[in-house]
């Protein structure tokens, strides 16, 4: 392997002066810009009306119902970020991306690999769906000292992000269970805008982590036929914190010394054969390297009289995913006033290998050895959905009847190795452990499913039923030799089918007010690799068992809320309350005296209750003057035992208030945003656990446009550099942990950018 080199206790100034300030000089520039010219060659703009000033309430979600409609007549709970706000708020991955929703956040892994998947409002992994264009993205795996993120992509290719909150299951099956959160990718005509060639070119630097990165974007096509190719390439380091020792081993508060690249592409041709006949095909690859030197890694732990000292650990990470996909939309047709059809497949490639200088002292002199261990995990996948609609009377008093169906199979497999070598006689050193291994068999997951759903509209009342059922099956390969090698019992098979209803409502109990609520179950089925995990060290003393007895996670949820909109004001208010059955967790199973062996078995423990209170307001001050907020205060509870449990997955209260100004003519905007993060309790941390205390988060960022074809932007992040601890990233860290700066955030941080288009 390659080796490489290279409010906690104050407060922070109050954020609210800095708003006021920043409010007061946006209106008193108001009349002095109004007398700037516009760029040259462009038009002038006229004075707003009410009707373009459009808050979060009239954004379009698809991904709800399936059925494009407006936030505010959506019965559930759903966040829509357009390409627009992406640019201007500086969003450079998919943590920033979800920053301005509280109760929202990406799981991280701050000494090595990064970011990972959703959680949302206290439920994550594989239980919130990802999907790329309407793909799901490749799956997570964790297991002992390996973990396998979810693969990212490059956030310039985004031209929305839908985040529907809590189950929704009745249209997207399993892993739907606490939300889904849908990227939707520029088409070629969102490069090209009427124009028949589209040349783009964007450069960013991000200071968080000395990142620099560069993307170019080509466009062409007529009314007919059009194409678009995306690449970007990254190179940057670790991301910093607000440690200050800079040891090289285990004491380390610093960040561990990091490279990392990364790769993407994404090709697009879209073909209009008439009107409302369209064809779509898109290529995507994604590729990255993470080279990290592990000083967190290094020490000496003791078994009883012998001492083993890690003296140097390197690692490199690698990720390869790639996407084909093809999809057709017509309107109308054969009766239908829609139908639509994707295939696609795709396969996702990780690759994890560390190499460690060892010491073992025991009764004689150490002696020296080198051990390098891998993990190579595989999914490969394809589908096929299709969906159709149609209209049963008007688009008042009528019914928009919607019902499809789907195919997914994955296969699933991965190596563990490890080999040990002695420096002073370049032999092998023996093992208790059974290398190569496996943590499951080579296995087969199926899932077909189908639904329909009624959107029923009586004049101000809109009821939307719907209904769907899945069926999933598991074969696992029962002559994998390296997985029976490893003293495992032969893999067992796995179906079972799942029925997942919903209802929802909405009323418009005056042109200004609406009422919505919602009843949806929610399902996960029970992973392949819980299903057959297996794994021993006889030196250890463990194992881990298969359980083919295993049920699929179910949750009930139930929401409520009211929506406001008064001209340039809207506001919202939800609240919630959901309920999760036999959550499936890696559990011991206590002591077999039978093998001498402590078993661990994944097992249907958990009852989760999970509650809440979500708040969101957007008002235009002036036509210029933007001021958006959020707040969500969301407690979660284990209640499997006697004795209840917070929650540890669930974030403490936070919200955020955003100041926007908006430059009439074009020429700029700018986004002072605050963010403001209760502490943690210590009875929600638990016993002996770090809890972190309240932060305020002061970001400022601006948008400057001198000509058509340039964008310039500049963000300067935490800019009163508050040290704080993200709950997500300090959870389950003891109270006394001398290292606990390792998991603080950046502080302050300059991010630039640069884009041209022609």
């Amino acid at each position: 392997m390659q080796s490489i080199r290279q409010w906690r206790c104050g407060r922070p100034t109050d954020p609210v002066w800095l708003v006021l300030a920043f409010l007061l000089t946006a209106l008193s520039a108001e009349d002095s810009l109004a007398q700037v010219q516009p760029p040259a060659g462009e038009a002038e703009t006229t004075e707003s009306t009410d009707e373009e000033l459009k808050t979060f309430l009239d954004e379009i979600t698809v991904t709800a119902t399936l059925s494009p409609s407006s936030v505010r007549d959506t019965p559930g709970v759903v966040s829509v970020i357009d390409g627009d706000t992406i640019g201007d708020r500086m969003i450079e991955n998919f943590a920033d991306l979800v920053k301005f929703e509280p109760g929202v956040y990406v799981e991280n892994d701050v000494t090595r690999l990064g970011l990972n998947g959703f959680n949302i409002r206290g439920v994550g992994g594989n239980r919130v769906m990802t999907q790329i264009d309407g793909v799901q993205t490749s799956e997570q795996f964790a297991f002992g000292p390996f973990s396998v993120h979810q693969p990212g992509l490059d956030v310039d290719t985004l031209r929305s992000v839908e985040i529907v909150r809590s189950a929704n299951s009745a249209l997207y099956g399993s892993d739907a269970l606490g939300g889904v959160v849908s990227l939707f990718t520029k088409d070629p005509a969102d490069y090209l805008r009427d124009q028949k060639r589209y040349l783009g070119f964007k450069t960013t630097w991000d200071g968080r982590a000395n990142d620099a990165s560069a993307n170019v974007t080509v466009a062409s096509g007529n009314e007919r036929v059009q194409g678009s190719l995306f690449t970007s390439f990254s190179k940057g380091n670790e991301f910093k914190n607000q440690g200050t020792v800079e040891a090289l081993d285990a004491t380390r508060t610093a960040p561990n010394p990091q490279d990392r690249r990364g790769l993407q592409a994404l090709g697009k041709v879209v073909f209009t054969a008439a009107p409302g006949n369209v064809l779509r095909g898109a290529v995507e690859v994604f590729d990255t390297e993470v080279d990290t030197t592990a000083y967190s890694m290094l020490g000496t732990t003791f078994y009883g009289p012998v001492g083993i000292t890690t003296t140097s650990a390197e690692a490199v990470d690698t990720q390869a995913r790639w996407r084909v996909s093809l999809d057709h939309t017509l309107t109308p047709q054969r009766g239908l006033d829609l139908i639509t059809w994707r295939v696609y497949g795709q396969g996702n490639d990780t690759s994890q290998a560390v190499e460690e200088l060892r010491s073992v002292a025991a009764f004689g002199p150490p002696t020296l050895s080198v051990r390098n261990g891998t993990l190579d995990f595989e999914q490969r996948g394809l589908g096929a959905s299709a969906r159709a609609q149609h209209w049963l009377g008007g688009a008042e008093r009528g019914v928009l009847v919607t019902f499809g169906a789907n195919y997914r199979r994955d296969r699933f497999d991965a190596l563990r190795d490890r080999t040990e070598t002695s420096i002073a006689t370049g032999e092998s050193v023996p093992t208790s452990l059974i290398f190569p291994a496996k943590y499951f068999p080579e296995s087969a997951v199926n899932e077909t499913g189908g639904y329909a759903q009624a959107e029923i509209r009586l004049d101000r009342l809109t009821v939307v039923p719907g209904l769907r059922y899945d069926r999933f099956s598991m074969n696992a390969d029962q002559m994998d030799v390296v997985y029976l090698a490893g003293l495992n019992p032969v893999p067992a098979d796995f179906s079972a089918g799942a029925l997942s209803p919903k209802i929802g409502a909405k009323v418009r109990v005056t042109d200004e007010l609406t009422a919505h609520a919602q009843y949806a179950r929610g399902f996960r089925a029970p992973p392949y690799s819980s299903i057959n995990t297996g794994f021993t060290n006889l030196g250890g003393g463990y194992t881990t068992l298969p359980n083919s007895d295993l049920r699929a996670e179910t949750s009930d949820n139930v929401e409520a809320g009211l929506r406001a909109s008064f001209a340039r004001t809207s506001f919202g208010v939800t609240a919630f309350s959901n309920r999760y059955d036999d959550f499936i967790e890696l559990t011991s199973a206590g002591f077999n005296p039978a093998t001498r062996l402590l078993e661990f078995q994944s097992q249907n423990l958990s009852e989760v209750e999970i509650e809440g209170v979500e708040v969101r307001a957007d008002a235009f001050l002036t036509d210029r003057v933007r001021l958006r907020a959020s707040w969500a205060e969301i407690k979660g509870t284990n209640v499997s035992g006697d004795t209840d449990i917070p929650l540890g997955s669930v974030t403490p209260d936070a919200g955020v208030v955003g100041i926007q100004y908006i430059d009439p003519a074009g020429w700029w905007t700018s986004e002072l945003g605050v963010q403001l993060t209760q502490g943690q309790t210590a009875a929600d941390a638990g016993d002996g656990q770090f809890a972190p205390g309240a932060y305020q988060i002061v970001d400022l960022v601006t948008s400057i446009r001198p000509a058509d074809a340039v964008t310039f932007r500049i963000g300067l992040l935490n800019l009163t550099d508050e040290t704080y601890f993200e709950w997500w990233n300090v959870r389950g860290r003891g109270t006394d942990d001398p290292v606990i700066d390792r998991y603080s955030s950046p502080g302050r941080s300059l991010i630039t950018s640069l884009t041209l288009d022609w």
